[in-house]
């Protein structure tokens, strides 16, 4: 049944002016980039540069390693005072986070022109991918209580197995050097929005540890649009002995979610859904030598979700349905880790995945329960060479052996090279990454298809990063192109299970562009930063557009810190349109959009090293009131607010 459910209009001119002022803006900044780039400010703050572990598994700066990745960091984070995860990931070049309406809707994570399915999500490391949808809801996931967001482009299947066919999402905890921390934060706004939160992290030479625990409430912009949410992230490190060290993540979450817009009904009054995830997960890590450490993890996700919908007054002909579906990805993995001095380090390892799923269906066309087992075991190495200072060459290959799927062989090769004191990086990789057929796919009693194979692409990326102005001014750009091949489509015109349809491999398709990001700061209390993404795409076999990936997503941001204590951001998004499939039908086409988000942070401190902090948030988001839809057919919300404070100690 999951499978069945999965498958105001924002004006065209209204988008192409946007991008015609973006384009303008983006000259005189520019210009003004350039002119101001010769002279270093010294006297100016450094922006301090990310590091990295998901691209290679080993904690590097962005610019030690090949992959194009960026870091979405726990200030930017709380600048936005994001309750929910994809509200993090918006300026993000190369990735399209995409809500089906307002807050609580399901929502889902594109990387490239890539569908959902093939983004790998990740929490601390531990994959979460629906083992029935293939892709990961994010539309429940909490974001204020996670310390980073690691965006790894391209395919890595090679590191991470199947999914990873566009790229990888890793949300990642405080980690176990954090300061100790306690406080609580409460937050209100537009559609009776409610938010809340408490959390405690501290450690010493016995270990370290972090706890949150939130919550959010809305009523949404419809009727049955309510959302209710709560959610706790856990865990730490204890050192055993000299050369061991546990470390322990748990997360919850459970959401009440009205859905307002269905298929076959434009407005729903009473369609509920119900969702409840838990992740537990744990790595051992033991250092034999300062050349050798191995690393046994463990991690189960376990997934309830209960949808029902009951006839709707006036309906002619209602599905009228009660669908509960239960899911748990297990996973276990073993890597060794060599280090051969300051140039080289090479993993090995082994994996172990199964995934489960049950789905019972009560409906008025027949009740069905479905259920199936999916294994997973592979056999990975990976090679980080560094041959000299700023210059990289990363290898790797994975064999999976899939109980469905058959063996996948991927392999991957990515290179870069710092030109010496010129601030000048160029890099280039690819890779082949895979996506099995899930449960669903397989066994669903409507579009399920027991012949499906596996969905393969390929990749490659060209690009070049320009670091000067002694880090006041950064500029990054990336060509890319990933071919598909039996991505999986539902086919109208095939009979299936039911004679309606079913899901097939559809062929051949591909997607191909341009991303790039570039960061100037003028003086303390002004910076600005430009992330641009074109897209195109093509779907062989239905001779369009691939649907849900818009040609070109814009976002010119403007930074602000006039003192220590303040600081701020206005951003403006602009997205062109793209082909879409309405839940009710109609025209496919999404109209492009432009929205202004601005947002405000204050932190007020006595001075004291220990004293207690107060930090007054404020955002407004669509601050012109525009009518957009991210998906077609789930309007977006008008003009809101949400005020907020948090007291920590």
């Amino acid at each position: 049944m999951q499978g069945f459910n999965r498958y105001r209009l924002g004006e065209r001119g209204s988008a192409t002016r946007g991008f015609h002022a973006m384009g303008r803006m983006v000259v005189l900044i520019a210009a003004s980039w350039l002119a101001g780039s010769v002279g270093a400010m010294a006297q100016e703050p450094v922006r301090t540069e990310p590091v990295v572990v998901t691209a290679t598994r080993i904690e590097e700066k962005v610019s030690e390693q090949a992959s194009s990745a960026t870091v979405v960091t726990r200030d930017e984070i709380a600048l936005k005072e994001a309750g929910l995860a994809g509200e993090v990931l918006q300026a993000v070049p190369g990735v399209d986070v995409q809500r089906s309406g307002s807050a609580g809707n399901r929502g889902n994570i594109k990387l490239r022109g890539g569908l959902a399915t093939g983004t790998l999500v990740m929490i601390d490391g531990f994959p979460v991918n629906s083992p029935t949808l293939g892709q990961f809801d994010i539309s429940s996931l909490p974001a204020a209580r996670f310390d980073r967001v690691e965006v790894v482009r391209g395919a890595q299947s090679a590191l991470y197995g199947s999914n990873a066919m566009s790229g990888v999402v890793n949300f990642l905890p405080p980690s176990s050097d954090a300061e100790r921390k306690y406080g609580a934060g409460i937050a209100g706004g537009s559609f009776s929005t409610l938010r809340w939160n408490g959390f405690a992290r501290g450690g010493g030479p016995a270990g370290a540890y972090h706890l949150g625990a939130g919550g959010l409430t809305s009523q949404g912009i419809h009727p049955n649009d309510d959302v209710s949410l709560v959610s706790f992230l856990g865990g730490g490190d204890v050192p055993v002995g000299d050369r061991n060290r546990l470390h322990v993540l748990v997360m919850t979450t459970d959401s009440d979610k009205g859905i307002p817009i269905d298929f076959g009904t434009p407005r729903d009054a009473n369609h509920r859904a119900i969702r409840r995830g838990s992740l537990a997960g744990g790595r051992w890590e033991v250092r034999f030598s300062p050349s050798l450490s191995v690393t046994a993890s463990g991690s189960v996700y376990n997934e309830f979700s209960k949808e029902k919908d009951p006839a709707d007054p006036g309906e002619a002909f209602p599905f009228v349905f009660d669908d509960e579906t239960k899911t748990r990805k297990a996973n276990l993995g073993l890597t060794a880790k060599v280090v051969s001095g300051e140039r080289s380090t090479t993993f090995a390892g082994v994996e172990f995945t199964r995934d489960r799923a049950t789905d019972t269906l009560l409906s008025n066309f027949g009740d069905t329960r479905t259920e199936g087992t999916t294994v997973n075991r592979s056999v990975f190495l990976q090679e980080e060479w560094r041959p000299v200072k700023g210059t990289g060459l990363s290898a790797g290959v994975r064999v999976d052996r899939n109980s469905e799927a058959g063996t996948e062989v991927n392999p991957r090769l990515a290179a870069f090279h710092e030109i010496g004191g010129k601030g000048l990086r160029v890099r280039a990789a690819a890779g082949r990454g895979f996506r099995t057929p899930t449960v669903s796919e397989k066994t669903d009693p409507f579009i399920g298809n027991r012949s499906l194979s596996t969905e393969v692409t390929r990749t490659y990326e060209a690009g070049g990063d320009l670091v000067i102005a002694g880090g006041d001014a950064t500029l990054s750009a990336t060509w890319f192109f990933q071919s598909f091949r039996d991505l999986i489509r539902f086919d109208p015109s095939a009979q299936g299970p039911v004679g309606f349809g079913e899901l097939r491999n559809a062929g051949r398709a591909f997607s191909r562009g341009v991303e790039a990001i570039a960061f100037r700061r003028f003086c303390r209390p002004f910076a600005a930063e430009f992330s641009y993404t074109h897209t195109e795409t093509w779907d062989a076999s239905n001779q369009r557009r691939i649907l849900g990936v818009p040609a070109q997503r814009a976002t010119a941001s403007l930074l602000l810190n006039p003192f220590p204590a303040l600081d701020g951001r206005v951003d403006w998004h602009v997205e062109s349109d793209m082909l879409d499939a309405p839940p009710n039908g109609g025209d496919t086409r999404r109209g492009g959009y432009a929205r202004v988000d601005a947002f405000a942070r204050y932190r007020w401190k006595t001075g004291a090293k220990d004293a207690a902090e107060l930090s007054l948030t404020g955002q407004v988001r669509n601050v012109l009131n525009r009518d957009y839809e991210e998906r077609k057919g789930f309007p977006s919300p008008g003009i809101n607010f949400l005020l907020g404070a948090e007291l920590s100690i």
